[in-house]
């Protein structure tokens, strides 16, 4: 998704100087932004925002606009609608950036003006960087959850919490650290979703799958598994090659990382 460059400056000849640096930064750096808005009115920035604030923006705002709303105010109603944006203050006054802590803009950069062409660069290239690290994390916490639903209500659970889920009466029972969740399910269906991050999970028994990484011991005579939080799953005959096979990978994996 591209990144939305916003700019709101009251000096024809500034706000000129920054737009250009702006498109030479994103077509130099090959940096997927584009102009969207520039102007000297507030006005127009916050009708912007309402009506694209699912989209990536980028604002970059002077403090001291000559207009009913300074770039601290307008910063303050931006972030109240949006809470994932970059806001970038260029300013003639350094002194006024402390204010930005009263205002909890959160704001990602400072530049002084007259800006240069590189200070206008290196705050781009941040912003992509720090939008690509975003969308990492975003996509690693999505692959690291898993959608219950349950009566009528949905559950968003992150799979290392998940100790084991257990089939009772078509019935499945996801038992996690802190709550146990039941709907209606076979453990055939739900072990792909739960592997989707990997291969922690493995049915040890036609009643269970159970969480590798809480497991706490294996009785390989009596045919049972104690988990982390106590409670003890059963193991099929069948299995067992297997549950030994899983723990020795565990264990080869976690001896070559130390």
């Amino acid at each position: 998704m591209s990144i939305n460059l916003i700019l709101c400056e009251d000096k024809q000849v500034i706000q000129n100087s920054i737009r250009t640096s702006l498109e030479r930064a994103a077509k130099q750096n090959n940096i997927d932004a584009e102009i969207c808005l520039v102007t000297d009115n507030p006005k127009r920035v916050i009708e912007y925002s309402k009506q694209y604030s699912q989209g990536v923006n980028a604002y970059f705002f002077d403090i001291n606009l000559e207009s009913s709303m300074n770039g601290l105010e307008l910063a303050k109603q931006i972030r109240s609608q949006e809470s994932h944006c970059y806001i970038t203050f260029i300013t003639g006054h350094p002194e006024l950036c402390m204010a930005v802590f009263r205002y909890h803009i959160q704001a990602f950069e400072y530049l002084i003006k007259p800006a240069s062409y590189q200070d206008i660069e290196e705050c781009l290239i941040s912003i992509d960087n720090n939008y690509s690290q975003y969308l990492d994390n975003k996509k690693y916490n999505k692959d690291s959850t898993i959608i219950i639903k349950s009566g009528t209500s949905d559950y968003n659970v992150e799979l290392h919490d998940i100790i084991y889920v257990e089939s009772i009466n078509q019935k499945l029972v996801v038992h996690t650290r802190n709550r146990d969740i039941e709907f209606f399910g076979y453990l055939k269906d739900i072990i792909n979703d739960l592997n989707k991050n990997g291969e922690s999970f493995c049915r040890c028994h036609r009643s269970y799958i159970i969480n590798i990484n809480h497991v706490k011991e294996v009785n390989y005579r009596d045919s049972h598994i104690i988990m982390s939080n106590g409670e003890k799953c059963y193991m099929s005959r069948q299995q067992k090659g297997e549950i030994r096979d899983v723990l020795g990978r565990v264990v080869q994996e976690y001896d070559s990382s130390i």
